[in-house]
């Protein structure tokens, strides 16, 4: 007769099992976001991104470009778009240096900075949530945290929905540069941790990440050798003796 089992051992080899089949599927996984992490912190994301060998400054427009009589180009100037800026049609001039500013398109009156008043319509303009007040505006002329970081000066609009969003507007053309909320200062909180680096919130390749990554594929590595002696091994069966 087999040697009968109690219920207590059964359910100990059961749970067993499960753990060692479970720890191979999650081991797998574990063990590619440790390579695949260190690989991503090895990696200048620079050359991810070519910037090492590709130049995307913008071409200057010539000095005969079709432009109206006020727009004065010496050669400095890369584009010149007409858009609509608070329900306004307004004439945007970029120049080479990097820098914006808005027109008037019939006179070429100067528009920009934005004005407290522009950048309140420009923010009630964006808002397609439910409806909400604005609870404050601010000119901002400095990095807030790690929640925007230029260009400066932006307005800084502050709508009093639950989630206390907060837009960024570029004070020289009008462009909502940024939207914030609280589940994106937690989604940041979590990222800085996530990526080990507490401060800047963007580095991907720090030592730390670096490191870690590295002790993490070794403990993961390690941990299937460990596993792999610890599986039953295939025995034949032995030959019967005469």
């Amino acid at each position: 007769m087999g040697i009968q089992r109690s219920r207590k051992l059964r359910l100990h080899i059961f749970g067993s099992k499960v753990h060692k089949w479970l720890a191979v599927f999650v081991g797998v996984q574990a063990l590619l976001w440790m390579a695949t992490g260190t690989l991503m912190s090895y990696l200048k994301l620079e050359h991810v991104r070519s910037e090492h060998v590709i130049s995307r400054e913008p071409a200057p427009l010539s000095s005969d470009a079709a432009l109206p009589a006020w727009a004065a180009n010496g050669g400095d100037l890369v584009s010149a778009t007409t858009k609509m800026v608070n329900g306004r049609p307004v004439m945007e001039l970029s120049g080479s240096d990097g820098s914006t500013s808005l027109h008037d398109p019939s006179t070429g009156l100067v528009l920009s900075p934005l004005s407290r008043e522009i950048a309140e319509g420009i923010a009630l303009q964006a808002w397609s949530g439910p409806a909400t007040t604005i609870e404050g505006v601010k000119r901002i002329a400095k990095p807030v945290g790690t929640e925007f970081s230029g260009p400066f000066p932006a307005w800084q609009v502050q709508f009093g929905d639950p989630d206390a969003t907060r837009l960024y507007i570029d004070a020289s053309n009008g462009a909502v540069l940024s939207a914030r909320s609280d589940t994106w200062r937690f989604f940041d909180f979590i990222w800085g941790l996530h990526i080990m680096d507490w401060n800047e919130r963007h580095r991907i390749n720090s030592w730390w990440l670096l490191l870690f990554g590295i002790g993490g594929t070794i403990i993961a590595v390690s941990g299937f050798v460990l596993l792999a002696n610890r599986f039953p091994k295939l025995r034949r069966p032995r030959a019967k003796r005469t």
